[in-house]
């Protein structure tokens, strides 16, 4: 491996980290440009069908809605990582794994 400079890229307000100058320089070159920020509601509703594939109740959407401390995005991720329902939306995958091979 060998070290590499992040490019330098006109829009810093999209990159969170060195990684993101790359992409983003390689999306300037495909003339394409990152879509507008999401919501609070659409970012949670994204990690919930990500993680344990359904939808948050709306409950748990006013506890995020309500939540204005840092890291309550984290907060919502580290605890649908701990829950049953990732294991089971997970075992489900690699059981079919299992039985096809």
């Amino acid at each position: 491996p060998k070290a590499v400079e992040p490019p330098t890229v006109q829009d810093e307000r999209w990159n969170k980290n060195p990684i993101d100058r790359f992409v983003h320089t390689k999306c300037s070159e495909a003339g394409l440009t990152p879509a507008p920020r999401a919501d609070a509601l659409v970012l949670l509703r994204r990690v919930y069908q990500d993680l344990i594939g359904l939808p948050p109740t709306p409950a748990e959407q006013e506890a995020f809605l309500r939540d204005t401390e840092p890291g309550a995005y984290e907060r919502v991720v580290d605890r649908l990582l701990a829950s049953p329902h990732y294991g089971e939306r997970w075992a489900r995958h690699w059981f079919d794994v299992v039985r096809f091979a």
